[in-house]
């Protein structure tokens, strides 16, 4: 093992190898809806080269038809979500089959592993946190689970890591600077082929630029003109898709990608881009001018608290602590998220976890307030500045992703963070002979108790996701900041034991993440097999991740209660305009009951094949 981690190429290369073993035995089910959607645009675009998506709406002019994430198009219902996935989908699909999408997950993965890699090393020129920084996110991180999904998060977590690197390269070059920053914003553009929110990393750019780059016109520019070709591919498809020339464009008002919502977000990033544009001009100021500076904070933030802003900031104080440190004090009231008796808190029957929950090992950087200084210069700034504008916008939503185990929408920042996390645990170790040892001795116990618990009490499992781990990152975040104050030995041994214990349970859950969606893709893609020996012409009404044999199939239906969220009612006119129509249609017999139409129409279909204790019904016509 020393050996592996002695060699950075062997380690890397060890681990994108694994990728691909892991990527073959994956099962090609889908966890959510937004997959399916994402598999509909590729077949609109292998079928006709448009966007269309080819599900009903047409005929039976039902918004149970859209299933939620279809928008009206200039051509038909189409896919929200931006091209680049429909494109390279069907491309790979006639290769590759129902795994394209995870193959492309686990190649942008792959890269994710080399530019983390040279991401760390830039940022604190030492191989030794390079190599953890790719440990820490391969094995102690949520990160896996995403590289063998179908939805593209690996894809935005290579371009935006991709980007801040060639960045990083542009910001302290005297000249040159421009062709990094061009490479930079076409990294962030090509990202948003794919997933919208690779947009967030700009303006952290921005800041950084105007902070400390020594050309910093040369590297906006670059970025400006990076981004702009990939801004006017998303404005014309959005304008094929949708009529609308927004390149940011769901084809929806409202959500997280309606500016309106994020009007306070964005005044206070205008102050701060204002701000720092006034102290770059100003001259250097002595200690008085920093304590003038700090009271002058102070004043403004009691201002704020006093002004028609002070809504936002608790709302954001809020987002804060649900979406970082607590994932059970999210107010969802969709059906599908339960408060369970012992504090957990079910999001469709998983216990989804804050940040800080998932990586509680994060703990580590309280350490940072005492040692900060004899970081690289500006190392820190830089992946705080990052991580802090990236989850802005999600924080002060309160926006916690729905259906899933952990904050996917902060995957992005994840290897910035495990840079900053492996050096702020290689510095804390400074001195002592047995750090990694000391490490070492936490790390299996933590998983060791984990492990006793999921075995000898199942039940209490929720709490290790969302109580246990939250306690444990409080005391890891305690003693850092002690032993950053303190630097007395014995208290920085026992930081170290905790961290490890803070490793030992993220392995944990990284684990049992990657475990629950493999789960539930297996139980959606068996349910597929089963029913895709009902003949159609067929409408199956339920979750569409059960359903994907209809994909590609213009007599196999989906439809699902609209409106989204699972709060709608079922609406009989489907069932009445099927008959009509000559579509039978199928669902499960719990959601069946639910329909209020008299059970003597509930016919059960025989599928010996299906393993779900559940049974599907025809729902028969009059």
């Amino acid at each position: 093992m020393t050996a592996v981690l002695a060699s950075p190429a062997r380690l890397l290369w060890i681990l994108s190898a694994a990728l691909v073993f892991i990527a073959v035995w994956v099962s090609p089910g889908f966890f959510i809806i937004d997959e399916i959607i994402y598999f509909l645009g590729i077949d609109a675009v292998a079928r006709t080269g448009g966007f269309a998506v080819e599900n009903g709406f047409d005929t039976f002019q039902l918004n149970d038809f859209k299933i939620w994430l279809l928008q009206p198009g200039t051509e038909g219902i189409v896919s929200q979500y931006p091209a680049g996935s429909a494109w390279a989908g069907a491309v790979l699909v006639p290769v590759l089959g129902g795994k394209a999408l995870i193959a492309l997950n686990v190649a942008a993965g792959i890269g994710t592993l080399f530019v983390t890699h040279a991401l760390a090393r830039s940022l604190f020129q030492s191989e030794k946190a390079a190599i953890l920084a790719v440990v820490l996110l391969a094995l102690f991180s949520f990160w896996p689970e995403y590289v063998f999904a179908h939805w593209p998060h690996s894809v935005s977590v290579f371009c935006t890591t991709l980007a801040l690197l060639l960045f990083l390269r542009a910001m302290p070059r005297e000249t040159g600077a421009f062709v990094p920053a061009v490479l930079s914003g076409l990294a962030i553009g090509g990202g948003m082929l794919f997933r919208l929110d690779g947009v967030l990393l700009a303006p952290s750019i921005a800041v950084i630029t105007l902070l400390w780059a020594v050309r910093p016109v040369q590297v906006l520019a670059g970025g400006a003109v990076g981004l702009s070709p990939m801004i006017a591919v998303l404005a014309a498809t959005n304008h094929a898709k949708f009529g609308s020339w927004n390149p940011l464009s769901y084809g929806v008002s409202g959500g997280g990608t309606d500016l309106a919502g994020h009007t306070g977000t964005g005044i206070a990033m205008l102050a701060a881009i204002a701000g720092l544009i006034l102290l770059r001009r100003l001259p250097p100021i002595g200690p008085r001018g920093r304590r003038v500076l700090a009271v002058a904070l102070l004043v403004g933030v009691a201002g704020v608290l006093l002004s028609p802003l002070a809504p936002y900031v608790w709302r954001l104080l809020r987002g804060v602590w649900a979406i970082l440190f607590d994932a059970t004090a999210i107010n969802d009231p969709r059906p599908g998220i339960q408060r369970q008796p012992d504090g957990t808190l079910l999001y469709w029957g998983l216990p989804k976890k804050a940040l800080f929950q998932s990586l509680p090992w994060l703990g580590v950087l309280a350490f940072l307030v005492g040692v900060s200084r004899d970081a690289p210069r500006r190392a820190v700034p830089v992946v705080l500045i990052v991580s802090i504008v990236w989850a802005m916008p999600f924080l002060a939503l309160s926006w916690h992703g729905g259906l899933g185990s952990n904050m996917r929408y902060l995957l992005p920042v994840l290897p910035a963070l495990a840079a900053l996390s492996a050096w702020t645990l290689l510095r804390l170790g400074e001195g002592l002979d047995n750090a990694p040892q000391l490490v070492r001795v936490g790390i299996p116990v933590s998983l060791g108790l984990a492990l006793l618990l999921r075995v000898a009490a199942p039940e209490t499992l929720g709490q290790v996701h969302q109580i246990y781990s939250t306690y444990l990152f409080l005391a890891i975040f305690g003693l850092s900041l002690a032993a950053g104050l303190t630097a007395w030995p014995p208290l920085t041994k026992a930081t170290l034991v905790m961290a490890g214990a803070g490793l030992g349970l993220g392995l944990f859950l990284s684990a049992s993440d990657l475990a629950a969606g493999q789960i539930r893709r297996a139980s959606n893609d068996a349910s597929s097999r089963a029913t895709a020996g009902i003949s159609g012409p067929v409408i199956f009404y339920g979750p569409p991740e059960m359903y994907a044999n209809a994909i590609g199939d213009p007599e196999r239906l989906l439809a699902i209660s609209f409106p989204p969220g699972g709060g709608g009612d079922f609406d009989p006119d489907l069932v009445e305009k099927a008959c009509a129509y000559g579509y039978r249609v199928v669902m499960w017999d719990v959601l069946a009951r639910t329909t209020g139409l008299p059970s003597g129409r509930f016919a059960t279909l025989a599928l010996p094949e299906l393993t779900i204790v559940e049974q599907l019904v025809e729902i028969t016509c009059d």
